[in-house]
């Protein structure tokens, strides 16, 4: 006979998941409870790897092989296969060299729609004389091979160690053979014509393999296993109404893949039946969401109670209302001015009268020393700066770029850069050596929406998008986040300049219907600076009532 190859269908169903469940005794959760296999990598119920490759048995009766025994078994779980799945098999049947009368089966399984391989291995087979029919033998016996209840073990990875052994005694009667036949009876929608089912001779030892399974999924490492691949070799084949121990052992494991090996076996007293070697995986089990309580103590609270927070250009505008909104939430606020002494003494002022902290210091943030000095008695005040928000900005009042000189790109690329620059590297210091920070800068939206005439307070805010997202990586390992708010237009003194019809256009096109408010921005800072962002760095927060740009 010259080597033959074909292909034919089968349909997963429930029926036969839940015979070969009946026959196996592998209740694993993974494929019968809904609730535990959603919560799984595969959110479903997947059906077992076994019962599939269970219909290779039909190869041989469809290459014209009508008594036949199984000698060997391998196989490979590529991809997982749920209860509806249509299935193509696609088989080569190859004779054996030797004089044995034997011929091999090459399979490869895959989703019938989509091609995606799911299963493939080898099956080697011999050729016998003779075989009792089905319906020659008694009918007594449980539909269960399995004798010894299996309660199903849930161990986790560590657990496992080289050397865990587990096993169980079954037995394989004609009525388990019948539903296994079922089985193969229900799911085959091939369109070649099968004059009958495979006889039980043909079944027995494909019977017992397919108790890997059950060893998999309910002895060790149970509940978290994901069968990969296993080979099984029978030296003696076995037989009805015979009792038999299937052996596991655990001969390696692999930490970096979460995968074990083990030595199978079927034994018949001193005999050994068969022998073989099973791969699996053992997930992690399920991430257990928090409960109210635990989010209650560890992430009601922002977090920023006793903080210190220095805001630099607090004495008006956004720089003010942010101060004012750090204290309410407990924190002690360093208000920076430039000139304007007066104003960042009097919010100083009012934020203590209600009963916080705040200290007003002078310093040109485009002057290093003058940082270096309001850094120095920041600390020397509250003993350290947990937040930074590098606010100051010198105007953003129009120019046009053929008027515009270097030196007046300078002065903003000096306060606006320069200044973050400056404060950014005299208090990061401090925040690694507590292996804690919050560095928020304030930008703006016409750094990706840039309007006409404002080229050096485009180019200056750019400039500090990029050492934002620098500093977010370089300082993401000291537990140091870096973040950007980035605002529209902002009812302050720094867009008076802008006439009131426009701003009134620009409210009008915003779909909020208006345009942003000092405490808009400040909300956005104050939540980057708590506990809720503690794993949000390098990114930026679009403060524009719904215009465009989307992030």
């Amino acid at each position: 006979m010259k080597d033959k190859t074909g292909t034919f269908n089968i349909k997963i169903t429930q029926n036969m998941v839940d015979i070969f469940v009946g026959i196996t005794s592998d209740s694993n959760p993974l494929h019968t409870e809904g609730k535990f296999a959603r919560r799984s990598l595969y959110r479903a119920n997947i059906v077992h790897g076994m019962l599939p490759v269970a219909f290779i048995s039909l190869v041989p009766l469809l290459a014209g092989f009508k008594r036949f025994l199984l000698e060997k078994i391998s196989a490979r779980f590529i991809k997982p296969v749920f209860i509806g799945d249509l299935i193509s098999v696609s088989y080569k049947v190859s004779l054996k060299a030797d004089a044995d009368g034997g011929f091999e089966v090459e399979y490869s399984m895959a989703q019938a729609a989509s091609g995606m391989l799911l299963t493939a291995g080898l099956f080697v087979f011999k050729v016998k004389d003779k075989q009792v029919p089905i319906h020659q033998l008694p009918d007594r016996g449980d539909n269960a091979m399995v004798l010894a209840g299996l309660c199903g073990n849930n161990w986790s990875f560590s657990q496992i160690k080289k050397g865990s052994s587990d096993g169980f005694v079954f037995l394989i009667s004609a009525p388990a053979v019948r539903k296994f036949r079922e089985i193969l009876e229900e799911g085959f929608c091939g369109e070649a014509e099968i004059d009958s089912l495979p006889e039980a001779e043909g079944l027995l030892n494909l019977m017992g393999t397919a108790l890997f399974s059950t060893f998999v999924g309910l002895c060790i490492p149970g509940e978290q296993a994901t069968f990969i691949d296993f080979s099984v070799s029978f030296n003696d084949n076995l037989k009805l109404e015979q009792e038999y121990r299937l052996e596991g052992k655990v001969d390696f494991k692999s930490e970096s893949t979460r995968t074990i090996v083990e030595n199978m076996g079927i034994i018949n007293g001193e005999s050994i039946c068969a022998s073989g070697k099973a791969k699996v995986q053992v997930q992690e089990e399920p991430k257990k969401m928090p409960s109210v309580k635990e989010l209650k103590e560890k992430h009601l609270d922002l977090q920023l109670k006793g903080k210190v927070v220095l805001i630099t250009g607090a004495s008006r505008g956004i720089g003010e209302t942010t101060a004012k909104l750090f204290a309410l939430h407990g924190a002690k606020v360093i208000i920076n001015y430039f000139k304007g002494k007066e104003d960042g003494e009097r919010i100083a002022e009012e934020i203590k009268s209600q009963g916080f902290h705040a200290l007003a210091l002078q310093a040109d943030v485009s002057e290093r020393d003058q940082v270096r000095k309001m850094v120095v008695q920041a600390v020397r005040h509250f003993g350290t700066i947990d937040i930074l928000v590098n606010n100051a900005v010198r105007d953003n009042l129009p120019a046009n770029f053929t008027d515009l000189t270097w030196d007046d790109l300078q002065r903003d690329i000096d306060i606006n850069l320069k200044g973050a620059f400056n404060c950014c590297q005299e208090v990061v210091p401090g925040m690694i050596k507590s292996k804690s920070g919050k560095i928020i800068n304030i930008i703006t939206v016409a750094a990706d929406n840039p309007p006409p005439n404002q080229v050096k307070y485009v180019v200056s805010k750019s400039a500090l998008v990029g050492l934002s997202r620098s500093l977010a990586v370089e300082l993401a390992p000291c537990n140091i986040q870096v973040n950007m708010v980035s605002p529209g237009i902002v009812e302050t003194d720094l867009t008076r300049h802008v006439p009131k019809m426009f701003r009134d256009k620009l409210k009008h096109e915003t779909p909020m219907q208006r345009n942003a408010l000092p405490e808009d921005v400040a909300k956005a800072v104050v939540f980057l600076a708590s506990s809720l962002a503690s794993f949000t760095t390098g990114q930026k927060i679009m403060v524009t009532g719904g215009n465009a740009p989307f992030f």
